[in-house]
């Protein structure tokens, strides 16, 4: 089941399945060349976790996304991502501080839109995994892939985006290497709200499916 899971995982978070397309059983197992069995565990799993819905009596689909789903992907990821920067700058080591400022600066003179995001995000990654809480990481690495998924193209970042995006990494780089724990934080919340605004800028409300109704 976990190879099963693993899979079908990975093709949901990097798109090679379009929202709404309906997915069978029988279907993935022939094409995952696995029993039923795996794959039907993987598909309840997934479908617990938020990769998929199921539509009765036709199988599975990836659920389309809402302006309220990304607002509350962000919510959460701005309350998670700032604490593990908090505890990243009382617990990173010395050559994890280093290997931070190294990817600053890539960062900093990197032309190629594609490696430049690749470096943000080891940024991002090396400074959970400073924070030493496995749990909160694990937290973090499943909203990402849910908000990954949601994305309907890459947000590319205009100059000013980008130059704004290379002084908050600067600046909660340092932030760690002087051990500022408050500063941290308040520069990580700062950097995943704009993150998020510049999610909406770049997709437009056309994008997603219409907020879901709360009810009374």
């Amino acid at each position: 089941m976990a190879r099963a899971y693993q899979q079908m995982r990975e093709e949901i978070v990097q798109g090679a399945v379009a929202p709404g397309q309906p997915l069978f059983e029988i279907h993935l197992a022939d094409r995952l060349g696995m029993s039923r069995t795996p794959v039907r565990e993987a598909l309840k799993v997934l479908t617990r976790d938020g990769y998929l819905e199921e539509l009765p009596g036709r199988g599975y689909a990836v659920p389309r996304r809402s302006l309220d789903d990304m607002r509350e992907f962000f919510e959460l990821r701005e309350i998670l991502e700032s604490a593990a920067t908090r505890y990243a700058a009382l617990r990173a080591l010395p050559e994890e501080i280093e290997r931070l400022e190294q990817l600053c600066e890539r960062y900093a003179h990197e032309r190629d839109h594609d490696a430049w995001s690749r470096i943000g995000t080891e940024f991002h990654d090396l400074v959970v995994r400073a924070a030493r809480n496995t749990r909160l990481a694990g937290m973090l690495e499943a909203l990402n892939a849910h908000i990954v998924m949601s994305r309907r193209s890459v947000a590319l970042a205009d100059a000013e985006e980008r130059e704004a995006a290379i002084d908050d990494h600067r600046r909660i780089c340092q932030a760690i290497k002087t051990r500022d724990a408050e500063q941290a934080h308040a520069l990580a919340t700062e950097h995943v709200r704009r993150s998020h605004t510049r999610t909406l800028k770049a997709y437009g409300p056309e994008a997603f499916v219409p907020p879901r109704r709360r009810s009374a």
